[in-house]
């Protein structure tokens, strides 16, 4: 089994939303999924509850019991837990990154995001485990390439001493409406260009957790 932490000190880096659409296309990869919500908020939660299928599982939990969870969903055989953590809250987001194979930075490429994100990488780097940074809610790529504002989000970004993904994650309308009836991207617009930025996203995270 491997867990999947995504972390995020900063409130709106779409951490909640990143978490959903790679734990359904986890599971659309034949894996037995777990999220885990340990964001007070519940927004993972709600949308659970109001989706129609049976997978992902998902369970409401606080991160002073984390490892209890974790070696709970070892032994029913799950292979992948996604753990969705709330901002603002150190203490929860170490334990996590602690039990966690690989974390998952999301931050918008705005600068205030940029500079926020400097907390999350300095836990990240003091726990010692493997982690990735995802620039999430960026403008789409047009005719003439990717925008200057994603560019230069990344080369800030080299300063943390994390790797970013070479896959950004664009603003689409595609990434909120699939919430609203409780399904993600992959399954509301599978073949469109939100649920193939998820599915490049994928490739990348579950060739390093080995999945």
């Amino acid at each position: 089994m491997k867990t999947l932490g995504v972390i995020a000190q900063k409130g709106g880096a779409g951490k909640t939303t990143l978490c959903i659409h790679l734990a359904v296309r986890a599971c659309g990869a034949g894996l037995g999924v777990l999220m885990v919500d340990i964001d007070p908020q519940g927004s993972a939660t709600a949308w659970w509850r109001r989706r129609r299928a049976e997978t992902p599982a998902l369970i409401q939990s606080r991160g002073e019991v984390l490892g209890q969870v974790l070696e709970t969903a070892r032994q029913q055989g799950y292979d992948l837990v996604v753990v969705d953590t709330a901002p603002h809250s150190s203490h929860d987001a170490r334990i996590c990154a602690q039990l966690s194979d690989r974390v998952c930075i999301p931050t918008r490429p705005a600068i205030l995001d940029l500079d926020a994100i400097g907390a999350t990488t300095e836990l990240v780097a003091q726990v010692g485990t493997a982690a990735r940074i995802v620039l999430n809610s960026c403008p789409p790529a047009t005719f003439y390439g990717v925008p200057r504002i994603v560019t230069e989000a990344r080369q800030a970004l080299r300063t943390y001493g994390i790797p970013v993904s070479e896959v950004a994650i664009s603003q689409r309308a595609a990434f909120s409406h699939a919430l609203i009836d409780g399904r993600a991207v992959t399954e509301f617009e599978h073949k469109g260009k939100a649920a193939r930025e998820i599915d490049r996203l994928w490739q990348v995270l579950s060739e390093e957790l080995e999945l």
